[in-house]
């Protein structure tokens, strides 16, 4: 009772307390911090030596110590703190030249930089280390976010959005909290997970669920490992590529604090549209008659048809159009601070992050996520620098009862749209929800709504999923060459969850009771998962006689998973505000839990070796032993191989002064899979068994109900891939360009036939089946000046072959279920179904086709499917099984994205595309098949169905025969083209904000999703894979105002 009157405390005043907590601690380490600062100050300004223009946000560093440094401000000023010992500083900025100078004993430095524009020349991250782009010989692709991050992204995901070539992502869901975006790097791969391995702050992190969590602004970088070469380092964990995300750090110097908030509106992007109460009631009449004959009873009378366009009787025969009640318009809003600063040895920063997303579907729905990052950096010794990042967030979802569950499935909110009839209003006028219409007590009585507005607000259901990472770096520097780092990182995730389904009764317009539920339940869950990781890198580098340059990586590093979960159930509390267990509950008590481990050894090394800055070679091996596999294939063995030719550094090509970089590189590599199940190898036992002995009693049972696979071993990736990388006019331009091949082998597969005299149900997954999967991305940016116009546009596309299941294994048998197949020769769970070759328009070409699936009943306006096969392989004249075949690629042929930026004074804009080309989507489960079931509604394009007087050849009759099967008529191009994302912004002149003590001002408008082009109808074309996606909640598009402030 007293944890049930705590939960609903207002909490503001809490969240106010650590706010100001955690500003007077920052404000008092940089206090201390600032007392270690010496007494040099160095000012001075940065402009292009091209134009003279200023040059805001370049990076101003000691140069033999880049943790020591500022950034440039909106007018190319700059001060900057050092010691006495400092003898130089270091310039650089994105699209110049980098240049390093001494201080000689000068107060004031102003600098003019080159530009350069070449993307070529960035520093990169990749696994363990850092590289220029020049000499990198994998396919590895960087964005960094220097600013603020503006964009109303509401998960980390949508960053990526038009920034990477041979990556798709795919928001599936609008609904707060569980929005998050799916990447795939490369295609598929494998049978199982696709998800990449994250590594943030070189914590590694399974699934995608703390990035999408991440404060957008907190990211410094995302760099995309997608070739073996360059993912091996990661061995068995790499197999899908690697995302690594580098947060950002202090630098040295006052303390800096940046405000970043933005207040919007969402709105979904499409609207289905249904049936109008008239063409319902007359169309569901016709069904009727079309199934169950001419004399059959009709469900709306033609009074009642009349009462619904005169709206005489709006409580039995309404006219509402349930998909506009449903949906709404939804505010969002976020909002986040960040302190940093340090001295010359020590740099500090720290940030707190808020974000409030509301549901665009009525209803309870809410999300609130409380982001904490903390990044420290210390020199101690010259030869011993310490260092500690953390970052953790605190998500909170409130809901209805069934929380995401409320959304989907049969009853589910959205499938509403076509579930309750439109006959039935929203609202009784005696203010009670609508459950049935005037028809519900005919002969052909109609059904009841599960009225989604009722649903929206009955019961509750909240979820807090906290996370929170930190890890400990301790580096020795040896020698200038040579160096040695040990850290330790924990990921801990704690979740929980209350669901409570109280009692209720529905009614209909007269006060007579439909239905109730007499029994309140309620369900908590609780789930505790935590990994330990342990790193061990020893790092050599060194060039000798100016041409040959080394560098040597060597590691080890143990991790260890374990998480433990419970549920428990209680129902019949005496009322519905009592939703804890000791409140009462004394019906139906149920408890469920589970646990499990897993460890994974790993010893890694990489060598680097570059000849006269023209000839680059990698070598990478990984050596991981899982704890998924048995004792005798517990290790693997994973190396990779690559080389480039920076040819433009060749005497041939010197002189011609249009090529500013030109290089080939070409890379080789195994990566393993252990992203499987756990205990394959090891015979365990079914539990959840029990026998009736009769009289009423039950005992439990333990049996063998599957076999064990002591031989499971590792997935095995290889993968080739021959890059360009190019640069032109001053390297204004650049291009890249790369082609893919992976083949997958000893993929796990589990359909396999099983004589049933063995005993068992199921086989354990065995090694037994592959794929082959290739494709093509170019990339190409350009970046220019036009008069006092700076701009920058870029794009990228990326070309995938089918990805093509190559074996099943011995005896392997195809799988099928509802909507796919996994078979030889097609892509991965291609969409399978029958072949619409038209629509019958006379009882002739009825009689003459093949009968289809053995009905007499096939008539005028029927599909009629094609005949491919049957029990000997050839045309039978029989439509049935045999005949289903490949009828859609749930895999897009083409993406492609193209980014634009320009800034004129203090104005700038910046701007994604982004698309995806020939992919298909199956949709067939809210209203596209015509009155399936015993009360759907149908999409409003069924009111120009087949009929004698309208003899369609694109739409059947409805109520026909076999009309609603799984067919290609149901499988729509989902190709599309969007502006994903839009920002303007105006920064305000320099000399108004000192006024103000401030730094930096700037407002800026942000668009999300604005525009689609698509030809599909009535539902976003942005879904992800598989089937009843229709009724998800709908994307949102997102229109915000916001504020950068810099002190």
């Amino acid at each position: 009772m007293r944890i049930s009157k705590l939960s609903k405390f207002n909490t503001s005043p809490l969240r106010l307390m650590l706010f100001l907590f955690c500003a007077l601690f920052t404000f008092k380490v940089s206090q201390a911090q600032a007392k270690s600062l010496q007494n040099i100050i160095i000012t001075g300004k940065v402009i292009s030596s091209k134009d003279g223009r200023p040059l805001s946000g370049v990076s101003v560093a000691d140069s033999k110590n880049s943790k020591i440094g500022v950034l440039t401000n909106a007018d190319g000023d700059y001060q900057i703190n050092l010691s006495n010992e400092t003898k130089g500083l270091r310039f650089s900025y994105v699209g110049f030249t980098a240049k390093t100078v001494d201080i000689a004993r000068r107060n004031v430095i102003n600098i003019s930089l080159d530009e350069s524009t070449s993307q070529l020349d960035e520093v990169i991250v990749v696994g363990y280390g850092k590289q220029k782009k020049v000499n990198q010989t994998g396919a590895t692709e960087t964005v960094r976010f220097d600013d603020a991050v503006n964009q109303p992204v509401t998960n980390t995901g949508q960053l990526m959005y038009g920034k990477f070539s041979g990556v798709q992502i795919t928001q599936s869901s609008g609904l707060p909290g569980s929005d998050a975006s799916s990447v795939v790097i490369r295609g598929v791969g494998t049978f199982g997970s696709t998800d990449p391995l994250v590594v943030i702050d070189n914590i590694q992190y399974v699934g995608l669920g703390a990035f999408n969590k991440l404060a957008p602004s907190d990211i410094e970088s995302i760099s995309v490992l997608k070739d073996a070469s360059a993912s091996a380092i990661y061995g068995a964990r790499g197999a899908n590529g690697v995302i690594l995300v580098t947060t950002k750090a202090g630098k040295s110097g006052k303390l800096q604090v940046d405000y970043n908030g933005y207040v919007g509106r969402q709105q979904v992007t499409v609207v289905p549209q249904y049936l109008d109460a008239v063409n319902y009631a007359k169309l569901r009449n016709e069904y009727d008659i079309n199934t169950n004959g001419a004399n059959a009873p009709i469900r709306y009378s033609d009074a009642n048809i009349k009462a619904i366009i005169d709206g005489s009787n709006p409580d039995q025969f309404a006219n509402t159009k349930w998909s506009d009640l449903i949906l709404r318009t939804a505010p969002v809003q976020n909002h986040y601070l960040s302190f940093s600063g340090g001295s010359d040895k020590t740099t500090y920063r720290m940030s707190v992050g808020y974000l409030n997303q509301q549901a665009v579907v009525r209803g309870k729905f809410q999300s609130d996520r409380y982001n904490l990052s903390l990044n420290i950096n210390s020199k101690v010794k010259d030869w011993l620098t310490v260092s500690n990042v953390t970052n953790a967030y605190w998500d909170k979802f409130k809901g209805p009862a069934g929380g995401p569950n409320a959304i989907t499935g049969e009853t589910g909110i959205i499938n509403q749209f076509q579930r309750s009839a439109p006959t039935i209003p929203a609202y009784y006028s005696n203010g009670k929800y609508g459950i049935v219409d005037g028809a519900y007590q005919n002969v052909n009585f109609s059904f009841g709504a599960t009225n989604a507005l009722m649903t929206g607000q009955l019961g509750d259901y909240q979820n807090d999923d906290v996370n929170i990472a930190d890890r400990l770096g301790v580096k020795v520097d040896f020698t200038k060459s040579l160096s040695f780092e040990t850290s330790g990182s924990i990921n801990l995730q704690y979740g929980k969850s209350s669901n409570f389904i109280p009692t209720y009764s529905t009614y209909d317009w007269a006060g007579n009771l439909v239905g109730q539920n007499l029994v309140n339940t309620l369900t908590n869950t609780a789930n505790m998962n935590y990994n330990l990781l342990n790193e061990n890198i020893l790092r050599y580098s060194r060039v000798f006689h100016n041409v040959h340059d080394f560098s040597i990586l060597l590691g080890q590093s143990a991790s260890y998973t374990k998480n433990n979960g419970f549920t428990g159930q209680l129902s019949g509390f005496p009322s519905n505000a009592i939703q804890e267990f000791d409140g009462g509950g004394v019906l139906n008590p149920k408890v469920s839990g589970g646990a499990y481990e897993v460890a994974l050894q790993s010893f890694f090394g990489r060598l680097n070796y570059i000849y006269d800055d023209k000839y680059l070679f990698e070598f990478n091996i990984r050596r991981d032993g899982s704890s998924r596999f048995g004792p005798t294939h517990r290790y693997g063995t994973f190396p990779s191989a690559s080389a480039g030719w920076r040819i433009s550094q060749e005497n041939f090509l010197k002189s011609v002064n249009w090529i500013s970089e030109l290089k080939l590189r070409g890379s080789w590599g195994v990566t393993g899979n252990d992203n499987i199940g756990n205990y394959i190898y090891e015979q365990t036992y079914n539990t959840n068994l029990g026998y009736n002995l009769g009289n009423g009693v039950d005992v439990g049972a333990v049996a063998l109900t599957s076999l064990a696979n002591a031989n499971i071993t590792w997935e095995t990736i290889k993968q080739f891939d021959i890059g360009i990388d190019a640069g032109f006019l001053a390297n204004h331009l650049s291009l890249t360009a790369d082609y893919f091949k992976r083949n997958s082998t000893n993929i796990l597969y589990t359909n396999f036939p099983i004589p049933s005299s063995i005993g068992v149900t199921n086989l354990a997954a065995q090694n037994a089946a592959s794929m082959v999967n290739s494709g093509l991305e170019l990339s190409a940016n350009y970046r220019g000046r036009l008069k006092k116009i700076n701009f920058n546009i870029g794009g990228s596309i990326s070309k995938f072959a089918d990805n093509k299941v190559t074996g099943l294994g011995d005896k392997g048998a195809p799988t099928i279920d509802g909507i796919s197949i996994v078979e030889i020769g097609a892509p991965f769970r291609a969409y399978y179904g029958y072949k619409v070759i038209g629509i019958f328009q006379t009882q002739d070409e009825v009689n003459k086709a093949p009968k289809q699936f053995g009905s007499n009943k096939t008539a005028p306006g029927d599909f009629q499917y094609a005949d491919i096969s049957g029990p000997n392989g050839v045309p039978d004249g029989v439509v049935d099984a045999h005949d289903r075949t490949i009828i859609g690629n749930p895999y897009p042929k083409w993406t492609y994205n193209m980014v634009a930026s320009a800034s004129y004074k203090g104005f700038d804009l910046n701007v994604v595309f982004q698309g995806v080309q020939r992919i298909d989507r199956i949709l067939n489960m809210n209203g596209e098949q015509p009155f399936a079931g015993d009360r759907n509604n149908a999409l409003s394009y069924w009111v120009n169905r087949w009929t004698p007087d309208n003899p369609s050849k694109n739409l059947p009759r409805i109520g026909g025969q076999n009309n609603t099967i799984v067919s290609d008529f149901y499988v729509q191009d989902a190709s599309y083209l969007r502006l994903k994302n839009l920002e303007f912004g105006y920064t305000l002149p320099k000399h108004i904000t000192q006024k103000f003590g401030l730094e930096n001002v700037r407002f800026y408008f942000g668009g999300q999703n604005i525009l689609t082009f698509t030809k599909l109808k009535n539902f976003d074309p942005e879904r992800q894979n598989g089937g009843s996606t229709d009724q998800l909640t709908p994307l949102y598009k997102i229109y915000t105002f916001g504020l950068n402030l810099k002190f």
